[in-house]
Formats: structure tokens, C-alpha cells, sequence
């Protein structure tokens, strides 16, 4: 067996578990937001900050082990080009988007391994809006004249990455890995009082594993396997896409997934789309399992509507802003990235936005019933 392969059926495994820890836990970043704001209950929101402490612990016990501080390449999430631009309108874009279409990608992976078929015209329309940003001149054309100006080179401060440690003077990997700890536990801490262990103990078991998994996906790219598998590419003719220091993320690998289906001669199976097609089957598996499996039609057309135009923000925010809820949230927090960071508050904000407004639009025709309170909502 090639380096190569073992690398795809390790990114495929460990996916596998992500969807279904995530379909187990109702892993949704955007639910728990909006059961925080709409209903005071907090404990899905708290599960997300769970994975976001443990993927730092777990990374940075990672780079302990192998002695190295992780650069990741796909994307560049500690590059020393800061495109504040993108990051911000892009998360913003994701945000409300993922609010109008009930769910980020990875929720709605999981939406469509539970029987969902509005989750699948959804997940669809999420690929084709992010095949348009990265793979056709949507971009070029329409984005790039404006917004790459909004960038910032670190290095002309003496910067050679965005991470916090570099930024605040601390390169060396010890630093790394003490600041994620701290920061991780730090999380965990704070997560622990919104979310106490003894009572949602599976709540934390399987956030602290989709944690884990974000580490697993690094340890496979920059680990023995990674570097044997980027050596044998340099001898090949057509080397295969996709390679390079990485975890998981649903925003490009998204329109890797659309171009293989459309292309399939042409394009090698990438980390990407493994880490699809992996936590799709995990979700459903973990769905068969626990009988949660219901078939489900589409929605009416008005909803249905609202979330496909949430899909094509979700889909082209998530290109655009070169991240997730898992991309920027989960991998680039891990590594410290200070973009993924910008990218994570952008998208919050944005989520925030749209259930207020959802909300506001909903409460206003009964403002002037009888009986009708702000509290009680009608």
C-alpha cells in the first residue's frame, strides 16, 4: 500500500467519525447559536466551544510529539499574508447563510445522512456555489479587483506568520504548545460551567472527538505518512491534488467534491473529498444506528427557497472567507491562526445577525395582538 493511499483511507476513516460524532452530539454551531439567543439554552453552543478547546489541546500535544511547529498549506491558515478582507466578508456571508440554510456544511452532511432530501438539494447548492468562487472566473472577475487589496503583508512588520505565538514574539514550538494548551483548557473551563460533565457527559465525549479528529487530520499531513506521500508525488509524472500539510474543513473540499463528480477522469481523490464523502458516511451510519434514519421530503417552497439562497452564501462565503465553522473554527484556531480567528468573530457576527432579523420579522406581526408580550413571543 502507498503512502498516498494510506493517507486517503486515514482521512476518510477519521472523517467518518467526525459525521458521527457530529450526527450523535447534533454538532451545529449555527442551532446552538440560535437556541443561545432565541431560548437561553446554551448547551449545543457550549458542545462547539468543547471540540474548538479540545482541537487546541490536541494539536498542540501533536506538535509536542513531533517536535515541530504545524504550517498548514491547504489553506494557509498561518501564511504572513493577512487577507482581512476576505475573511471578513466571507465569514459574514457564511454566517447568515448557514442561519437561512439551517445548518453549516457539516450539518447538513449530517442532515443528509439522517434522510434529508431539502438537505441534499441544499448540500448541492452549497458545491456549485463554491465550484463558482474557486474553480470558474466568479472570483477574478467579480471580487478580486476590490478585495485583495484589503490584504496586510506581515512581513513587512517582521512577521513571518499570522499566528498568535509569532505574533506576540514567541516562535519557538514550546510556545506553541504551551499557549494552546492554555487556551485550550481555558476553553474547556469555560465550556465545563455551561455544560456540566456529569450530566452531559456524550455531549462532551463526542465534541472532545471531533476535537481529536482536527488533530487526527494533521497528524496524517505533517506527519511519517504526509511527508512519504508528498515524496512519492515528486517522482510522479502527474502528481496527485490536494496534497500538503492540512486538517479538515468543508469549504473548499466542498468544490473539490462538485469537480470530481463533474470531472472525474481528471481530478485525483483528494484529502477533501474523502473528508466529504467520509463524514457523510459516518453520519449516516451513526443515523442507522441510533434510528434517528427518517426520510424526509423537501420543504415548502417558500422555505425551501430561503435555504437555497443561504446554501449559495454558505458555499461561496465559505470559499471567499477561506474557511468554516470547522475550517476556521476548529483547524485554523488550532494552529492559532489569527485570520481563522477574524474569519470565526466575522461568522458568529453574521449568524447573529440573521436570527435577529429572522426573529425581529417573525415576532412583528403579532406586536399588535391581544395579549401579546416580547416575552411569551405571541
Amino acid at each position: 500500500m502507498t503512502a498516498m493511499t494510506e493517507l486517503l483511507i486515514g482521512a476518510f476513516a477519521a472523517a467518518a467519525v467526525l459525521g458521527a460524532s457530529a450526527q450523535a452530539t447534533r454538532f451545529c454551531p449555527q442551532g446552538g447559536l440560535r437556541e443561545t439567543l432565541l431560548e437561553r439554552k446554551p448547551t449545543r453552543l457550549a458542545a462547539y466551544g468543547v471540540a474548538v478547546g479540545a482541537a487546541l489541546v490536541a494539536v498542540a500535544l501533536l506538535q509536542l510529539a513531533l517536535g515541530q511547529t504545524l504550517i498548514p498549506s491547504r489553506p494557509a491558515y498561518t501564511g504572513p499574508e493577512l487577507p482581512w478582507g476576505r475573511y471578513v466578508l466571507g465569514g459574514l456571508l457564511f454566517g447568515a447563510g448557514m442561519v437561512l440554510a439551517r445548518g453549516c456544511p457539516l450539518r447538513t452532511l449530517v442532515r443528509v445522512g439522517q434522510g434529508s432530501l431539502q438537505a441534499v438539494l441544499v448540500l448541492a447548492v452549497m458545491g456549485l456555489a463554491a465550484y463558482a468562487m474557486s474553480r470558474t472566473s466568479l472570483y477574478g472577475l467579480w471580487f478580486a479587483p476590490w478585495i485583495d487589496g484589503w490584504s496586510l503583508d506581515l512581513r513587512r512588520f517582521g512577521l513571518a506568520h499570522q499566528d498568535l505565538a509569532t505574533v506576540l514574539g514567541l516562535g519557538s514550538t514550546g510556545a506553541h504548545v504551551v499557549l494552546g494548551l492554555v487556551l485550550g483548557a481555558m476553553a474547556l473551563v469555560l465550556c465545563w460551567r455551561a455544560l456540566p460533565l456529569r450530566k452531559s457527559w456524550g455531549l462532551w465525549l463526542g465534541a472532545v472527538l471531533i476535537g481529536v479528529v482536527v488533530a487526527a487530520g494533521y497528524a496524517l499531513t505533517a506527519g511519517p505518512i504526509g511527508q512519504r506521500a508528498i515524496e512519492d508525488a515528486s517522482f510522479m509524472g502527474q502528481p496527485p491534488d490536494g496534497l500538503g500539510v492540512q486538517s479538515y474543513t468543508f469549504a473548499g473540499p466542498l468544490s473539490d467534491a462538485v469537480y470530481f463528480l463533474l470531472h472525474p477522469s481528471s481530478q485525483t481523490t483528494t484529502f477533501g473529498v474523502m473528508a466529504v464523502a467520509g463524514a457523510l458516511l459516518g453520519a449516516l451510519l451513526a443515523a442507522l444506528l441510533r434510528r434517528d434514519f427518517r426520510p424526509q421530503g423537501v420543504a415548502g417552497w417558500r422555505e425551501g427557497a430561503r435555504q437555497l439562497f443561504g446554501a449559495v452564501l454558505t458555499g461561496g462565503g465559505a470559499v471567499l472567507g477561506l474557511g468554516c465553522t470547522v475550517g476556521h473554527g476548529l483547524s485554523g484556531v488550532s494552529v492559532l491562526s489569527i485570520g481563522s480567528m477574524l474569519g470565526l468573530a466575522s461568522i458568529f457576527t453574521g449568524a447573529w445577525l440573521a436570527i435577529r432579523l429572522e426573529a425581529g420579522r417573525r415576532v412583528a406581526p403579532l406586536a399588535g395582538a391581544p395579549g401579546y408580550t416580547a416575552a411569551s413571543g405571541g
